[in-house]
């Protein structure tokens, strides 16, 4: 299958360092790098979020259901068990950040990178990952139940008890991922590309008995 290529975010390269009040209008926030700052801000009203830079934030159990992300970065940030769910995000990158026990249930991501994150205990599912990339990240028992991978990738992640469960995995490549156990739906393992190893230990979690001759 031929690799889509993922879009990275389209930032200026001079932005403006701001606050996040002083950044904030009426719930839209754009062009404008925010950083070293905690935002202990929530609201059930969306926002619109795009060319922005967030660097060595910390979220404070952030809730911003369905909010929109557009060509935005998050560089060194903790938005552990915020609620993004519902969000829409393209062309957003997560950079060496912690996001244990987000929620992006419900998501529409795209064009989208998490790499160097902790992802241990997230939620995705029922959500939409259209040229997504998992690269060098803990993702220990994330939550990856009935959601659609499209032209996405796994690379070097720790999955150890991630539930891919009623996902379908067709053209997925688990192999260079690492876990001792994940949840999937056999019938949804068709075309996913895995190790021997991992071959062998979906083997026994269908219930065959794999003798070492």
């Amino acid at each position: 299958m031929k690799k889509t290529k993922r879009f990275v975010p389209l930032i200026p390269p001079e932005l403006e360092t701001r606050s996040f009040t002083a950044a904030i209008d009426d719930h839209y926030i754009s062009n404008c790098r925010i950083s070293q700052e905690t935002i202990d801000f929530s609201t059930e009203e969306a926002l619109h979020i795009d060319n922005v830079v967030f660097e060595n934030v910390n979220f404070l159990e952030t809730s911003w259901p369905r909010s929109e992300f557009v060509d935005v970065v998050f560089l060194n940030c903790d938005l552990s068990n915020a609620d993004l769910s519902r969000a829409v995000f393209h062309r957003t990158e997560f950079r060496n950040s912690k996001l244990v026990g987000t929620n992006f249930a419900e998501a529409g991501i795209r064009h989208t990178l998490f790499e160097e994150c902790l992802l241990n205990y997230a939620t995705f599912g029922f959500s939409l990952c259209n040229t997504v990339s998992f690269v060098s990240s803990s993702m220990r028992f994330a939550d990856f139940y009935q959601m659609e991978l499209k032209t996405s990738e796994f690379r070097l992640c720790d999955m150890n008890e991630i539930n891919f469960t009623e996902t379908s995995l067709k053209d997925i490549d688990l192999s260079t991922n690492s876990f001792d156990s994940i949840q999937v739906s056999i019938e949804k393992l068709q075309g996913c590309k895995v190790s021997p190893d991992q071959a062998i230990a979906f083997a026994r979690q269908m219930g065959m008995i794999v003798e070492n001759n």
